[in-house]
């Protein structure tokens, strides 16, 4: 009841908002925003991207839902948004209706189109320590259902940012031994259980952090973030590509000129979305200011070897 209660405040407050100004109708892929060159550009500009925090992204399969994190202004708090494209019409971006008065961030749609997880702060029930879990929720006729504890290999406190396959494989950010020591991890499906997280090896994790992987559905590149252990705030994404062999080729910088993290590549391929900042901001939660971003995937593909 009291979870309830919250949902329809929170969309109470969403609605108010929206009447005291006029939203533009927004038709077409992409909000209706014009595609970008190979420089990188502001993403909906004073609709998504605002004088807020807003960082971590991402487009359902089919393209019709666009999701993301923002320091909502109103409810002093950081909570996914999303925007529907209803009738070939976008809606104004408003508070995802599945989230709850905790935290939450960094949502991610399977490539079925059929389930949705993000990161949140809500505690869980026999769970030590701060709360810092992923949670999910499955598609319920046109919305989705109730957020839902994957369990293990998952929680408590051991994944962020998941990044899943066509055949169910998850990439995340293994967070079990602490702040700083982030490495990328993979859980593959055996018998219908995912098994416990695995620590990629070199050339991918080493000496620098790495973290928020995107990993294309059919598992052919990787797009992460990586800084220096040393270095507080600025991130920048690396690329590998799968050699012949299934292993990973040498990580190589995609250069965008400014801090960039949390990587999503549109469903069709065509652009590369991030979390951009000044250099020497966060692309994360907490302090700081950052934009959502959007590239041609062309920066991508000047990247892939060469047959």
């Amino acid at each position: 009841m009291k979870r309830d209660l919250f949902v329809l405040c929170l969309f109470a407050m969403a609605n108010a908002v929206s009447q005291q100004r006029d939203f533009p109708r927004l038709a077409g892929p992409y909000l209706g925003q014009k595609p970008p060159g190979v420089k990188p550009e502001v993403f909906a500009q004073g609709i998504v991207s605002t004088a807020a925090h807003e960082f971590s992204c991402c487009f359902s399969p089919d393209g019709k839902e666009f999701y993301f994190a923002r320091r909502h202004p109103e409810l002093n708090e950081t909570v996914i948004m999303v925007s529907l494209q209803r009738n070939g019409i976008w809606t104004e971006p408003g508070v995802a209706p599945f989230v709850e008065k905790e935290f939450s961030f960094e949502p991610w749609v399977t490539p079925d189109n059929k389930r949705l997880y993000f990161q949140s702060g809500k505690p869980i029930p026999g769970q030590p320590g701060p709360p810092m879990n992923v949670l999910y929720v499955d598609r319920e006729g046109d919305g989705w259902g109730k957020a839902k504890d994957p369990g293990f290999p998952f929680n408590p406190a051991k994944a962020m940012h998941i990044s899943s396959i066509r055949d169910g494989t998850i990439y995340t950010t293994d967070i079990s031994q602490g702040p700083g020591s982030e490495r990328l991890a993979v859980s593959r499906i055996v018998n219908g259980k995912y098994q416990t997280l695995e620590r990629l090896g070199p050339p991918i994790n080493g000496e620098m952090q790495t973290m928020h992987p995107y990993v294309a559905p059919d598992e052919s590149y990787m797009v992460y973030s990586s800084r220096r252990a040393s270095e507080k705030a600025s991130f920048g994404l690396l690329i590998s590509f799968r050699e012949p062999d299934g292993s990973w080729s040498q990580p190589k910088t995609i250069d965008l000129g400014m801090s960039a993290g949390l990587p999503f590549v549109s469903p069709d391929g065509k652009f590369l979305f991030f979390t951009g900042a000044e250099s020497g901001q966060s692309t994360r939660v907490g302090p700081g200011k950052s934009d959502i971003y959007w590239v041609s995937a062309e920066v991508i593909e000047e990247m892939r070897p060469k047959k």
